[in-house]
Order: structure tokens, then sequence, then C-alpha cells
């Protein structure tokens, strides 16, 4: 098909995609379908940040059935949850930048940078490189996600397997209340829409070693969005993971996939957000909810262990060995002396 839509978070405003492939469809027929379909299920499902606003947006749209452009759904999408939008489906849109590592004096900083594709052996290429880099390090472990928009999480989770302890990361919780724990098992991740196991994901795992005994910084700022950000939540349940740097960008919902087949929109795919994030203590956001200090992240961003408010770097993750500020690498040198 040359027409394709795909309904989903727009590249550009990064993508928080649990799977690299489709889970379900349904006989659309045209955009205005699509749409109608698409604002029925975010008002049943979705995670909305403004209800006003979102039944403002609904009415003036007759519930979709006035929008004809896809222009016109990803605004209504946005809307209703920032981390959910409408876009031209392309498979040639690709982030395929694989992870690099630098020494920086006695530090290795390991450059994380937005990953998305929709190639599975590149997939699989990006998480054994992130392995090795982590494997091979000399010296005390940086992990750098500056400027890291996101992208597919479970090849950084995958990636950074030797870091995170095995068992529960977080609790993925709907809007009619339900609960489902998210845990790292040998094989993948299990649970809530961010499950992705697969044997040959635990052929590649089962030959890591973990190292969970050492000291690891992790370096964040505003940009760190989405993928990025709840790789960080996973690392943090490391005990001896801290934070660095500016809160994150705030794309901490999880979403539902739903594929739509139809004459104009082949391979559409519907991705909405439906799911909060709730963390313990590990992870800090603004919104404490209980006296056990457990956080719930609603498009609310990750807060770093330690506040640094100069500029982190010069090019972000996304850079050739981005420059890491001076400063705050003689700060993450400190802590590790501490």
């Amino acid at each position: 098909m040359k027409n394709q839509v795909k309904i989903t978070l727009c590249f550009a405003a990064l993508v928080l995609l649990f799977s690299i492939f489709p889970s379900a469809n349904a006989a659309i027929t045209s955009i205005q379908d699509d749409a109608v379909e698409t604002v029925a299920y975010m008002s049943q499902h979705g995670i909305i940040e403004d209800k006003t606003a979102w039944q403002e947006v609904v009415d003036k749209t007759d519930a979709g059935r006035t929008i004809t452009t896809i222009a016109d759904l990803n605004a209504v999408m946005q809307v209703g949850n920032k981390h959910s939008s409408a876009a031209k489906r392309d498979a040639s849109i690709r982030h395929e930048q694989l992870p690099g590592a630098y020494r920086a004096g006695r530090l290795t900083v390991v450059d994380i940078p937005t990953f998305y594709t929709m190639r599975q052996s590149v997939y699989l290429r990006y998480i054994v490189k992130l392995n090795q880099l982590i494997a091979h390090t000399r010296g005390d472990l940086v992990l750098n996600f500056s400027g890291n928009q996101g992208g597919i999480p479970t090849a950084m989770i995958f990636g950074l397997y030797a870091l995170i302890p095995n068992g529960q990361l977080w609790t993925s919780v709907a809007n009619t209340g339900k609960e489902q724990q998210v845990s790292l098992v040998k094989d993948g991740l299990q649970g809530g829409a961010a499950s992705y196991r697969s044997t040959v994901v635990k052929r590649v795992l089962e030959k890591v070693k973990k190292r969970l005994n050492k000291k690891v910084a992790i370096i964040m700022d505003n940009n760190s969005a989405s993928a990025a950000e709840f790789t960080i939540m996973a690392v943090k349940k490391n005990p001896l993971a801290r934070i660095f740097g500016l809160p994150s960008a705030g794309y901490t919902t999880e979403n539902s996939n739903v594929t739509y087949h139809s004459p104009i929109c082949d391979n559409s795919w519907q991705i909405i957000p439906w799911m909060v994030t709730r963390t313990d203590h590990t992870v800090r956001c603004i919104n404490v909810v209980n006296a056990r200090q457990t956080h719930n992240f609603s498009n609310t961003p990750v807060m770093p262990d330690v506040l640094f408010t100069q500029p982190i770097n010069t090019g972000g993750a996304n850079a050739h060995h981005s420059q890491i500020s001076k400063s705050l690498l003689s700060q993450i040198r400190k802590w590790f002396d501490s």
C-alpha cells in the first residue's frame, strides 16, 4: 500500500514502543473511521491529562467524525495526552545509532542514544553492543542518557541487563485502577504493555554476567524522554545507581498498541497512553501518593538524585563522544570516592 497511516507517538516527539511488531487489527475503511475508532479508544482507555479540554475536542470533532487528515488527528491525540499522536507510517523512519563509549580520565562514559528501528537484526545489534560496552568497562561507569529522546525501551533495558537486578521494575496502573507488575526476567520483560519475551533475547541475555556490586552513575537532562526514562527507572532498581543532572522530559505513561488494516491505512498503528507508571522510593518524582514513598508517574519527570543546573554537555547522547561538563564529571568522581 502506498498510502499508509501510523497512529502512534510521532517519532519527532519520540516513540515509546514496547514492541516492534503490531498486536491486533480491525477493519477500517477511511481516515474518518480510523479517527472515530481512535478517539473512542482514547476516551475509554486513555490517561487523559485535561478531561475538560479532551471533552471539548471530542465534541468539536463529533467524536472524530469530522477528522479528515492525519495532521488533525495528531492535534486531537495530543490534546488527550502529550505522549500520543498520529503520524504517517514510514518504514524508513529510523534512528539506528549504536551505543558508544569513551574515557574521561578514570571514568568510562557510555553514550546511550535514541534508538528506533523496525529491523530485528539492528535491534539485537544494539542490545549486544551495549552489553559488550558494559562488560569491557574500565574504571568507574557512567551512563549518559542526556539527549536520548526515547525509542524502544526494551533495547535499552536488555542492553543494560548486567546492571539491573532481575525482578519487578515498576507497576503499570490503568485508568480503571487495574495493576500489572513489570518485571525483568531471563528471557525479557513480562507484564503490562512492556511485555517482550523471546528465545532470541534469552540467548543474548544468558551470556551476560551481572554487575551489581559496583556503583554506576546516570546522567540525564530535560531531553531524556520516554524509553530513556523507563530505562533509567529500571537501572535505578540497582541500589548502587545514582542519577545526576536535570529532571527528565516527562513522557512516563505506558501505551497500548492496536493495529488497524484497511485499503488506505495498511498496518497503521494506534498507540494510546493508558497506564500510569508507579515505582517505589528508588525513583523519585514530585508526586508521592503514600507514606511508603510510592511515586506515580503520569507524564511526570524523573527527578535526579543530584541536581546539576549548568549545561550538561555540548551535543547530547546523539552526538559522537558528547562532551560532558567537566564540573559534572568532577562531581561524579567525588561520588565514586565517597
